[in-house]
């Protein structure tokens, strides 16, 4: 079944990870970074099962750093919240979109992506957001959650990328 692969692939696969490694994170006061989505944090026409496994991720490794901090453990969690980033997969993505490659315009380039998430981790910061418009679409979604509703009805529909 397509959405059981999803989320063993998209969730599964990192809480594993996580549980394996913490034992070892606890012992050496490591750090973990998460790789999310905004797409976990605001709804996306399209990518339904995408946003599912995003704020799942969002779910899991904020409790985890909650119950870190409540059991004085000296491991930290990051979870960068990225937007669009460059990669040839989402260029020929948006190319199928109306509209599509003048978002491409949006998309920040991957090595700049790569160094706001080693930052964020090097730092031990809660969340990072990147590119720069990432953290207004979630402010604006917790701020005025219809609005943001009503914005996401007008964007192009992701479904091509599923």
């Amino acid at each position: 079944d397509f959405f059981v692969d999803f989320l063993n692939i998209n969730l599964v696969s990192y809480v594993r990870l996580a549980s394996l490694a913490l034992p070892l994170l606890k012992e050496s006061g490591g750090h973990l970074v998460v790789i999310s989505s905004l797409a976990g944090k605001i709804p996306v026409p399209g990518l339904t099962f995408y946003c599912s496994v995003k704020y799942a991720l969002d779910g899991f490794f904020s409790s985890l750093r909650v119950e870190l901090m409540k059991a004085q453990q000296d491991v930290s969690v990051t979870l960068a919240v990225l937007g669009d980033i460059w990669t040839p997969r989402k260029q020929e993505a948006l190319e199928k979109l109306p509209g599509g490659k003048k978002m491409l315009d949006f998309a920040a380039a991957i090595d700049k992506a790569a160094v706001a998430i080693i930052r964020g981790g090097a730092t031990r910061a809660r969340e990072i957001y990147y590119p720069v418009y990432t953290f207004p679409w979630y402010q604006l979604t917790n701020l005025m959650p219809q609005v943001m509703d009503y914005l996401m009805t007008k964007i192009p529909d992701y479904s091509t990328e599923q």
